[in-house]
């Protein structure tokens, strides 16, 4: 089985995608075959990883790659048997090893059309799980990149992971996510039926000022704060993303940071070196988690 790891918190634009669509580049670049779940309506890590002409032709247009929209929404099967899941019709491969294509990063990607399951969101919670559990077994990561509210597309994510990273923003509105988040996630495995359990990995503060301004520091320190008040013991990862303006250079050519071609890739270095020290600190406690169990 995979490592699943969810990447949330209950407030948006605090790096949730960049954070979620770069670290799975880094770990496919280590040799690592990884899956990236877009689980959220607003479809931003689907829009920094798939062309939009590719996105429109085989997921609007014609529906010959599926969505998340279609593992939570299936067709009804009134009157005659459910076609089976074929899931290459999900995994849509964006990058691969050229010495080695079984070494991929590939994306189940999403729609607006999502929202629907937000008004009925009876008897999903553990769809996605199933799914990953059925159709995912080769891989060595599936990382889900969720909304920022807490809904039964969280709660699924929640259902199906081993592990959430909190990706935080170190401003004033963007701590306020934290014990919300803590809230969502103990009320959530209080409820959960199944003999799976998830548990937070930790914060990774993303968008920092490199000068680490003064109203920066005090972010930080509120996020230290709340964790400390709160009875969830979490880590706060020492390696950080900074505020590069390369990151936007990302979203036009819908790519990783890694593989931003062209003018205006200043800070394209110092995002790798930056992401390759996140991806060391989170393997290793990971994996220092996997020895203590």
């Amino acid at each position: 089985m995979p490592t699943v790891i969810s990447f949330a918190n209950m407030k948006g634009g605090v790096g949730k995608t960049t954070l979620c669509v770069n670290l799975a580049f880094e770990l496919f670049s280590q040799g690592n075959k990884v899956l990236v779940i877009d689980n959220d309506p607003q479809f931003n890590a689907t829009s920094s990883l798939l062309n939009p002409k590719t996105y429109i032709e085989k997921c609007i247009k014609t529906n010959q790659l599926l969505t998340i929209y279609n593992i939570y929404e299936k067709s009804p099967g009134v009157g005659k048997k459910r076609k089976k899941i074929n899931p290459s019709m999900f995994c849509k491969t964006i990058w691969y090893k050229s010495n080695n294509e079984s070494i991929s990063l590939d994306l189940i990607p999403s729609r607006i059309e999502l929202y629907e399951t937000l008004s009925n969101p009876s008897h999903k919670e553990y769809l996605v799980d199933k799914f990953i559990r059925k159709h995912a077994n080769d891989y060595d990561y599936v990382f889900i990149d969720c909304p920022p509210t807490p809904s039964v597309l969280t709660l699924s994510a929640f259902a199906a992971s081993d592990f959430v990273i909190i990706p935080v923003k170190p401003d004033f509105f963007s701590t306020l996510g934290i014990p919300q988040f803590i809230n969502t996630l103990a009320d959530f495995k209080e409820r959960q039926i199944d003999q799976h359990d998830v548990h937070p990995l930790g914060i990774v503060f993303t968008d920092v000022d490199r000068r680490l301004p003064t109203e920066t520091k005090q972010s930080m320190n509120r996020v230290e704060k709340a964790i400390e008040e709160s009875s969830e013991d979490l880590l706060v990862f020492s390696s950080r993303l900074s505020h590069l303006e390369v990151f936007k250079k990302t979203l036009w050519q819908a790519v990783p940071v890694q593989r931003v071609t062209g003018r205006g890739t200043k800070g394209k270095t110092l995002a790798t070196q930056e992401l390759k020290a996140i991806a060391s600190e989170v393997l290793d406690e990971i994996e220092e988690r996997k020895e203590n169990d």
